[in-house]
């Protein structure tokens, strides 16, 4: 065969060679923008783009693959999903907490928080990123995130903000261990913030009434037991003597009964534990009531009473009663002589004022923001002597804060006291 013969020869293979990869090229179904597609896709996989899949027919194992990477992407942009939804559900429950919440790593610095902890620490700077010194600059709370760290110790906290915030804040601290932030911080500190001034409060003020409750019945206490001691051992044997104790025994005795009486009241209001029946209350013959008790010391001290206006207000008779007797009984005890005592009473579609003024030794300004505090008195003295149990105007306060209302006074020291209550009305 000649050289020209085998030239020819060649090329008809290389030619029936080429034709049949063409051929098995096509029947994959596959080109080159198919592959250069499949590329984009796998990047967009791994950068997070969220891209529907689209792709053109394919067959073979290229249309396998092609149906994998369509089933991945779903699959992945599913997940995604749910965790976008995850997250934002949990940014917003830990932005909408009462509680403010921080987490800090191993160098005290700040690495994440909510909203609500700007209302604890009011700096106007960005707090993540922040070292926890800058926010806060309570030494023990650096204690507490300080053993947290090294020690893995959990710890609560009071911290006094009243100074920056105006609150008192219960700080729990708990040491978060794992890789949150890198590998140089594999423990971490989660500091919850809990506004408790109300509940500290409310503890100091049980605390004070105990101790004054506690004191103001020993008073009487001490009293009777002394006088009954004196006459039973026979050191007293005048007749007149005997009548004078066995009469201040009987004044010490009301005066416990008494004071018993106003804390059982005030528990009454605050528990909210009586079932009550509300129904329209005629004010004016209440207060003509409690001017006919007050009679004997008003006859006694040429104190004059007047009632000015009338009205029917809607509430637990009990309450409008304890309300009207303590106001208008102030009014007589810290009278002067031959003062005036004088009850407005003044309705209108949306209100009823009630006004008790006096002629009286008035209240000294410093005194006038704790006068309505319980067992708070301006003269103890004058007070003990009066029989009042200085629990009096906390009960008006009470009644006036479970009715809706408002209290407003106004007072001058040796000129008088005037104590004004609006009630809104009630349907």
């Amino acid at each position: 065969m000649t050289g020209e013969q085998l030239l020819i020869l060649f090329l008809l293979f290389a030619l029936a060679a080429l034709t049949a990869a063409v051929r098995r090229y096509r029947q994959s179904g596959c080109t080159t923008a198919d592959m250069h597609m499949l590329a984009q896709r796998l990047n967009s996989l791994q950068s997070g783009e969220n891209i529907p899949f689209t792709a053109e027919a394919c067959s073979g194992d290229t249309a396998l693959v092609v149906a994998g990477i369509r089933q991945l992407t779903e699959q992945l942009n599913e997940t995604r999903q749910r965790l976008e939804q995850e997250r934002r559900k949990a940014y917003y429950i830990l932005d909408n907490m009462d509680s403010g919440l921080l987490v800090v790593d191993s160098g005290q610095v700040i690495r994440q928080c909510n909203s609500s902890v700007y209302n604890y620490f009011p700096i106007q700077e960005e707090l993540v990123g922040c070292p926890l010194k800058t926010a806060c600059g309570s030494a023990a709370l650096h204690r507490a995130v300080q053993s947290a760290l090294k020690n893995e110790v959990s710890s609560m906290l009071d911290l006094d903000l009243t100074d920056s915030s105006g609150v008192i804040v219960s700080a729990r601290v708990t040491p978060v261990i794992g890789d949150l932030f890198g590998a140089e911080n594999t423990i971490s500190a989660l500091v919850v913030l809990t506004n408790v001034s109300q509940s500290r409060q409310m503890e100091r003020m049980r605390s004070e009434f105990i101790a004054n409750v506690s004191h103001e019945l020993k008073t009487p206490i001490t009293a009777i037991q002394g006088f009954t001691e004196l006459m039973t051992t026979g050191v007293v044997t005048d007749k007149a003597k005997k009548a004078e104790y066995l009469e201040r025994i009987g004044e010490e005795a009301r005066r416990m009964s008494n004071l018993i009486d106003d804390i059982l009241r005030l528990s009454s209001l605050e528990n909210k534990q009586t079932e009550e029946v509300y129904e329209q209350v005629e004010l004016r013959p209440l207060c003509e009531d409690i001017f006919h008790s007050l009679e004997p010391i008003m006859q006694k001290r040429g104190i004059t009473g007047e009632i000015v206006g009338a009205a029917t207000y809607r509430a637990y008779p009990e309450d409008m009663q304890q309300l009207l007797k303590n106001l208008i009984e102030n009014a007589v005890k810290y009278n002067r002589e031959n003062g005036q005592v004088t009850v407005r009473i003044s309705p209108d579609a949306y209100q009823c004022v009630i006004g008790v003024a006096d002629t009286g030794i008035g209240i000294p300004l410093e005194h006038q923001s704790r006068i309505f505090e319980r067992f708070y008195r301006v003269d103890k003295g004058r007070s003990k002597r009066e029989g009042g149990t200085g629990l009096g105007l906390s009960i008006v306060k009470h009644i006036t804060a479970k009715y809706g209302g408002q209290i407003t006074l106004i007072s001058r020291p040796e000129e008088g006291t005037s104590i004004r209550v609006t009630l809104p009305v009630r349907q």
